[in-house]
């Protein structure tokens, strides 16, 4: 199914697209959060970076590239409200900010808490407490599940296997199609959900918004939408002249983002009208490829990771019906990506009140079971566990080791969680501590992992 050709009236490119309950028209690819760099690194935010999708992070940035014992913007896997951290820290730094800045993710009970170390009382100059959820602490960055004080297995060594949706039920990850002016003038309201999102910008609309700079920055993805956003026969172009191939459509935008907006790569892109013809040559330049299907997406599915299906918003939706689609993949256990357009006053396709999105992301932030973020941060880990769930160990003596290659395009600093029955996991010699919140973090870097007594 495709939407009419865009209308080129649409006024100043905004950055967001968030998909909703209807089949998806052009699909946008998710960009990750890496230390200072906006798209496709680890969790922890450098200077600017936005903490993951708990708490605050309202705007602002957070804590200057430090790590999570230091409290740079992590929650403490204990600790509630603004009091003292987890075992031996000071009063928690994790989620605050830095000068000026708002919190990043609050801790378990709301609030900053600290993983140990000392660190900033509550905020630091200027800024305020993260309020809510729970933020980040473990080596991967990731959200933290709402199971807790789960014991280590004791049971003899085997039972490896990944989670699914990093411990959580679900996931979902609203995207915002064709940098649009409405995107970028409730881009305020957008971030202060605290959940990284996905721009799939058009270069040739909005192209030096510094926006886009800030979203980087702030730990969201900016993914490719093309330089003019053409049909796959390279007519109906919205925003300028066909560019002569679908591979110059997409090289001339990602080429436009990493030297403009300071991001280090981009990792996933979505068909201009959902056409099928962007498939093929994305396959060789990023991780995912979004589309235009209605949907939903399992773990170790047979979806194409170049195909992926969404939700787009209707014209007026409302936060009820989002929040329908999100309910109804808690319920499957599946991934609901959301497809948004406009956000009003821009000409741009089936305009949605940014109050309702808003509601819509807070609504599945706040579920519980929810794994909400950024394509390329849920979608890296989906297409890792389906790789990893798939390979068949090496048996040395008592020893099991499992080996891999990540797939091209795959951003660094990614890790899977996984549990056993007993046994002891390492990397690299190094045995992997157990999180009390029910599985052990595998770094995807190191190639490979060993299940020993």
């Amino acid at each position: 199914m495709r939407h009419s050709m865009k209308s080129t009236s649409f006024g100043v490119a905004s950055l967001f697209g968030l998909v909703a309950a209807v089949a998806c028209s052009s699909s946008d690819g998710p960009g990750g959060a890496q230390a200072g760099s906006g798209n496709g690194g680890a969790y922890s935010a450098g200077a600017g970076g936005m903490v993951n999708n708990t708490g605050g992070a309202s705007g602002g940035s957070t804590v200057n590239g430090g790590s999570a014992s230091a409290g740079a913007g992590f929650a403490g896997s204990s600790g509630a409200g603004n009091g003292a951290g987890a075992s031996g820290g000071s009063v928690g730094g994790a989620g605050s900010s830095g000068a000026g800045g708002s919190s990043g993710s609050g801790g378990q009970s709301g609030g900053a808490a600290g993983s140990a170390g000392s660190a900033h009382a509550g905020a630091s100059a200027g800024g305020a407490a993260g309020a809510g959820g729970t933020g980040p602490s473990e080596p991967s960055g990731m959200p933290l599940p709402t199971t807790n004080n789960v014991a280590k297995p004791t049971g003899a060594p085997g039972g490896f296997s990944v989670l699914n949706w990093a411990g959580f039920k679900a996931a979902a990850s609203f995207s915002f199609d064709d940098a649009l002016s409405s995107q970028i003038s409730n881009y305020a309201a957008l971030n202060g959900t605290g959940v990284h999102l996905t721009f799939y910008l058009v270069s040739n609309n909005n192209p030096s918004s510094a926006t886009w700079t800030q979203a980087a920055k702030d730990g969201h993805e900016l993914g490719n939408h093309t330089a003019h956003h053409c049909h796959d026969n390279g007519t109906g172009c919205a925003w300028g002249t066909y560019a002569g191939s679908l591979g110059a459509e997409l090289d001339q935008c990602t080429m436009h983002i990493t030297q403009t907006f300071g991001t280090s790569d981009v990792y996933t892109t979505a068909s201009p009208y959902g056409d099928a013809g962007y498939a093929t040559p994305a396959g060789t330049r990023f991780l995912l490829n979004r589309g235009v299907s209605g949907g939903t997406i399992g773990a170790n599915d047979n979806t194409s990771p170049y195909a992926l299906p969404c939700h787009t918003a209707a014209e007026a939706e409302s936060a009820s019906t989002f929040n329908s689609a999100t309910d109804s993949a808690r319920t499957a256990g599946k991934w609901q990506i959301f497809l948004v357009h406009s956000l009003g006053g821009d000409g741009g396709y089936n305009p949605v009140a940014i109050a309702d999105v808003v509601s819509a992301i807070n609504h599945a932030k706040t579920s519980g079971d929810t794994w909400a973020d950024s394509v390329l941060h849920v979608g890296a880990y989906w297409r890792a566990q389906k790789l990893i769930s798939g390979l068949t160990p090496a048996t040395s003596g008592s020893n099991k080791t499992w080996t891999w290659t990540l797939p091209d395009h795959f951003p660094k600093g990614r890790y899977l969680r996984v549990k056993v029955d007993g046994g002891t996991l390492t990397q690299g010699g190094t045995a992997l501590a157990w999180s009390p919140h029910g599985y052990y973090e595998v770094a995807l870097d190191a190639g490979s992992v060993t299940l020993g007594p």
